[in-house]
């Protein structure tokens, strides 16, 4: 302000002339100042800020929970283990899945239970390098004996159970088939493939096929009755009789245990026992 000191004005004339310039000056700074912002949105409206971008990932889907074993089942079992019906215990157990939360702890159970000492397992090739069979130990080596019997072989690490008859007549017989007869119930067992071989002063003859729902249930009918008896027919007269002995049903028992024990399964068996053809 030292310039309208310089010109001698007077007071009044040298604040009216201040009052002037920050009149101008004020406007001149609004403008210059409404110029540099309006520049700077323009700007940033040209080249907005990159959004910032939430990526939500898709977490991994829960491992779907181990089946669960039947209430009903797991009852059965420990009901069959608590009265050492172990053979019920063990086809029980076939039944259910390997992988079922309880299936491992009901297995020990039952192992720890059944402690007495029993026959064991006789494992066997039919020919060199081939596939293994087990056998009942009380099973016979040839086939000269009479028995009726189970067993399974072993090929790629599965199981596949089969069941046998065999008889030995002194002349060789015509069977075309089988009937097994337990406490009443009657299974008839068609004998499409009858092999047959001399042996010293007997015939050696037997029927071997792969076990079914059928001659399964005819097992379990054994397993339980307190009598049972074979016969053979030759078209439809009988032309071979003979009980089945108490060792035949334990080896039958055992057999089946051993069967499921190892990992066998009973897939290819249906739901309850097998009434038979209800003959007499």
């Amino acid at each position: 302000m030292k310039i309208f000191r310089n010109l001698n004005l007077q007071d009044e004339t040298r604040y009216a002339l201040r009052i002037l310039l920050i009149m101008l000056i004020i406007p001149a700074v609004i403008f210059v100042l409404d110029l540099v912002l309006g520049k700077r949105m323009q700007t940033e409206e040209q080249n907005p800020a990159p959004e910032k971008r939430i990526i939500v990932t898709k977490s991994e889907e829960p491992a779907a929970p181990p089946p669960k074993m039947s209430p009903q089942v797991a009852a059965s079992v420990r009901e069959a283990i608590s009265q050492g019906n172990y053979s019920t215990a063990y086809l029980e157990l076939g039944r259910i899945p390997k992988d079922s939360p309880e299936y491992r702890e009901l297995r020990e159970q039952l192992v720890a239970e059944r402690k007495k000492q029993r026959p064991g397992l006789r494992k066997e090739a039919a020919v060199a390098q081939g596939p293994l069979r087990y056998y009942d130990e009380t099973t016979p080596r040839d086939r000269s004996t009479a028995w009726v019997f189970a067993y399974f072989s072993e090929q790629a690490g599965a199981f596949w159970p089969r069941f046998c008859i065999q008889v030995a007549p002194d002349k060789r017989l015509a069977i075309t088939a089988f009937r097994i007869l337990a406490d009443g119930k009657t299974f008839d067992i068609p004998a499409a493939e009858l092999h047959s071989e001399k042996i010293r002063d007997t015939w050696a003859q037997w029927y071997d096929a792969p076990l079914d729902s059928h001659t399964y249930n005819a097992i379990l009918a054994l397993i339980k009755a307190r009598k049972a008896s074979l016969l053979g027919y030759v078209s439809q007269s009988i032309a071979y009789r003979r009980d089945i002995g108490e060792a035949e049903k334990k080896g039958l028992e055992r057999i089946m245990e051993a069967y499921v024990a190892v990992g066998g399964t009973l897939g290819f068996v249906g739901h309850g026992e097998s009434k038979g053809s209800g003959k007499r």
